[in-house]
């Protein structure tokens, strides 16, 4: 992000955490129109994508994480070994990141697949 201005990357870290654009433009300290500016300003856009893709293969690496974890409570329950109460919270828990880190894969597949089409239509040009 070297290109932007430290009120760039501010207003770039609220709105991937979730914040509305009139609260990232208060904490990047300027007005609701200049984020509306921004979004349409191409550079601003490149860097807020490759911020969003940061973000997204960071947050997969630490869901993949739990992978071995969630293995591991789906193993003592089928091995029978003795179910306590958090058995089903950690088989809920379990089920959640398998199916996390299967919609993650989707959507990595479709972020690729939309890239290929896209560089296909340009060398079509």
């Amino acid at each position: 992000m070297e290109t932007l201005t430290e009120k760039q990357r501010t207003a770039i870290s609220a709105l991937l955490s979730g914040k509305t654009r009139a609260q990232a433009a208060t904490e990047a300290g300027v007005v609701g129109s200049t984020i509306y500016e921004w979004l349409s300003d191409e550079k601003f856009q490149k860097e807020l994508q490759k911020a969003k893709n940061l973000t997204f293969d960071y947050s997969t690496a630490m869901l993949s994480g739990l992978l071995e974890d969630s293995i591991q409570i789906c193993r003592r329950i089928l091995n029978g070994e003795k179910i306590s109460p958090l058995s089903s919270l950690e088989l809920r828990a379990a089920s959640l990141v398998f199916s996390q880190v299967s919609r993650f894969r989707e959507l990595d597949l479709e972020i690729r697949i939309k890239e290929l089409e896209k560089r296909f239509e340009n060398e079509k040009r």
